[in-house]
């Protein structure tokens, strides 16, 4: 939606049997649904991942996970340096 991508929304997950909720910015969010489907995965599921991984809150790490993943998808377009 133009204008709300700073929206912050609220999502809840089932992660490792227990309810967990993460709260982003609508464009994060939108963005990590992109890539979760590029994968072929739920986001559930890549939020499970990277919970395992973590060393930071949940919320910050799929954050910090988006970052990486435009970060490497335009370097190997070698639209960054």
């Amino acid at each position: 939606m133009p204008g709300k991508e700073d929206e912050l929304l609220r999502r809840s997950f089932r992660i490792a049997g227990h309810q967990t909720s993460l709260s982003m910015e609508r464009a994060f969010w939108d963005e990590f649904r992109t890539l979760a489907q590029a994968d072929g995965r739920s986001m559930t599921d890549l939020i499970a991942e990277i919970d395992t991984q973590r060393t930071a809150g949940l919320s910050r790490a799929v954050r910090v996970y988006i970052l990486k993943r435009l970060q490497t998808a335009a370097r190997c377009q070698g639209e960054a340096p």
